[in-house]
């Protein structure tokens, strides 16, 4: 019995290997709500022959198929391309087909070789293995087969007639996880695989204990700085992986970061072209963000009105005098600072650069933090910086970001 949800809509990713088609088989006959996402990434001369195939099943079937054919040439990290061409698919279908889960066949055996290679890699994971349950971009992503070995898969679907196809390519020792697979995992009796799945267990326990520990570490130098080697590299991916799950920081990287702790300077550790990831030590605090937008943004605002866009919430309908916004300055013009920007405060100017120093506040929210200028061009209103102040019903004007305008 697959531990399922009847009441749930899924989104089936099928090869017609031999995996997803047996899960295709196990939600046919238990009755669950599916349609039948398929790839093909023209790779092989036989996958136009499978997408035909899975064409014909799915029709008898009446199963709804979406297929993505892929036109681009890929001659280069073909695992790392092939998977983001796939998830970019199912993530489209997901979102427009309101899915409760994307379903993928992976089996024991993979789950076994992930293992084997984490530890032959020696990488820093937030889990050995493969996760039954996980998000990617967005997706939740579950996979309901891992307690079924690649003998009893094979065995089941010649027993019921169920069509699939080999992909020589998995025979062949030409990646890493092919050798494990044909050298190692192959050849595990039952015992010996037991014996594995057991030790799996134990250490993702273990290891589920410490990322608990630091994820209640606040992100104060101070606290970070006590934390082992080890421990702050399972903290710093553990933040980029909540923003991507396919955020990744070397152990190495890790290192560096935390030695430069010890110094008092603000610094910028990373700014990832390939990640959506940014590292900041700032005024005491370090930030693992999202990578910010560096590009502009200005609005204007003919009368009072409410805005709720990705940067802002602005409620002008009202009263809007605590924010110096008299009906007077309309238009009004809300954009980012420029390089020359003055605001006065009191009896006093400042330059609002000079301004967010003084504030504290982080680099990364200096691009998209808003500044309001009136009819005449005169800086009328900046919100102020306050890393802890919460918004509440009385607030009629903050920034995203979790951080809010006083």
């Amino acid at each position: 019995m697959l531990n399922l949800n009847k009441d749930k809509r899924y989104l089936l990713a099928c090869s017609y290997g031999p995996d997803s088609m047996f899960l295709f088989q196990k939600l046919l006959d238990e009755g669950f709500s599916f349609d039948v996402a398929h790839v093909n990434y023209h790779l092989r001369d036989e996958s136009d022959n499978e997408e035909c195939s899975l064409s014909i099943f799915c029709k008898e079937h009446n199963i709804k198929l979406f297929i993505k054919n892929n036109k681009l040439k890929i001659d280069k990290n073909v695992e790392a391309k092939c998977r983001e061409i796939r998830y970019s698919f199912f993530k489209k279908l997901y979102d427009s087909n309101s899915y409760d889960a994307v379903l993928v066949a992976h089996n024991q055996d993979d789950l076994i070789e992930t293992y084997l290679l984490q530890k032959k890699r020696k990488n820093l994971v937030i889990y050995y293995g493969i996760n039954e349950n996980c998000q990617i971009k967005g997706v939740n992503v579950i996979r309901p087969i891992l307690n079924y070995s690649k003998r009893e898969i094979i065995s089941y679907c010649d027993s019921h007639s169920i069509p699939y196809a080999i992909d020589k390519t998995n025979l062949l020792p030409i990646y890493e996880r092919n050798i494990i697979r044909l050298d190692v995992v192959s050849k595990l009796n039952d015992e010996e695989r037991k014996e594995i799945l057991d030790i799996i267990e134990h250490e993702n326990t273990s290891l589920h204990e410490t990322l608990m520990r630091v994820s209640n570490i606040d992100n104060s130098v101070g606290s970070l700085k006590e934390l082992s080697d080890t421990e702050f590299a399972y903290y710093t991916n553990l933040k980029a992986k909540q923003i991507d799950e396919s955020n990744q920081i070397t152990y190495k990287t890790c290192k560096q970061i935390k030695e430069s702790l010890k110094v008092s300077d603000n610094k910028v550790f990373l700014e990832s072209s390939k990640k959506n990831l940014f590292i900041e030590k700032c005024y005491g605090k370090l930030y693992i963000v999202p990578k910010p937008n560096k590009n502009r943004y200005r609005l204007v605002i003919e009368k009072p009105l409410e805005i709720d866009n990705e940067f802002f919430y602005a409620n002008l309908k009202g009263d809007a005098s605590n924010r110096n916004i008299q009906n007077s300055d309309y238009p009004l013009t809300i954009r980012t600072a420029e390089k020359n920007d003055i605001y006065q405060i009191k009896n006093y100017f400042s330059k609002v650069r000079r301004l967010y120093i003084d504030w504290k506040m982080p680099k990364y929210l200096r691009y998209r933090w808003p500044v309001i200028v009136n009819k005449e061009g005169k800086i009328i209103y900046i919100p102020r910086y306050q890393k802890d102040f919460k918004p509440d019903e009385s607030s009629n004007f903050y920034v995203k970001e979790c951080f809010t305008l006083k």
